[in-house]
């Protein structure tokens, strides 16, 4: 089987390095780079507990504990760390505040602590995407630049991506292009 991924973020390179650790044939298509826009300049912030009480609470706590292993089974630097987390305002002279972090600005004030290495993380979001795609195309997965103009169909089943004006045939297709992804639809 092969799997056409449509889009080089952080999506699209997860699928990929999922799917190939099952040995699934993945193929990330990017049009511009790996990370290029939110997957690469988000803040990369992963908290286990700030999403309690919602239905996002289970994503979150499986998201921030399978950070962690990945942190171990990619053996690359992609800014993965454990950190302590606060929540604060910022324009007005430092007020008293329980929290004396001598890296703040004066012209901030630290209200509440929000989290600590055991709830919150941080990873560099772009390093992370491109580690992954690394580790993924080290499984056989191929990264595959060039524009995605159109699916190609067989009777109303997709068959495969033009890219620049090439057919790349496959069994499955993803659209992981973020907010452009409507653009799959048209």
């Amino acid at each position: 089987m092969r799997v056409l991924i449509c889009g080089g973020g952080v999506i699209g390179a997860s699928i990929a390095y999922f799917l190939s650790c099952r040995g699934v044939k993945a193929t990330v298509i990017e049009g511009t780079g790996l990370a290029c826009a939110a997957s690469g300049k988000s803040g990369g912030f992963l908290a286990l507990d700030w999403s309690d009480g919602s239905p996002l609470a289970p994503l979150a706590r499986r998201s921030f504990a399978l950070h962690a292993e990945l942190a171990e089974e990619i053996a690359e630097d992609w800014g993965y760390r454990r950190l302590d987390t606060y929540g604060g305002f910022a324009g007005f002279r430092r007020r008293h505040s329980a929290y004396d972090l001598g890296w703040l600005s004066d012209d901030v004030t630290v209200a509440q602590a929000l989290g600590s290495p055991e709830t919150t993380a941080q990873v560099h979001p772009g390093q992370f995407t491109a580690a992954l795609m690394r580790a993924a195309e080290a499984q056989g997965a191929e990264l595959r630049l060039g524009r995605v103009t159109g699916i190609t169909q067989y009777e109303c089943r997709a068959t495969g991506v033009e890219v620049d004006g090439k057919i790349v045939e496959g069994d499955a297709m993803v659209i992981a292009m973020g907010p452009w992804s409507i653009l799959a639809a048209l």
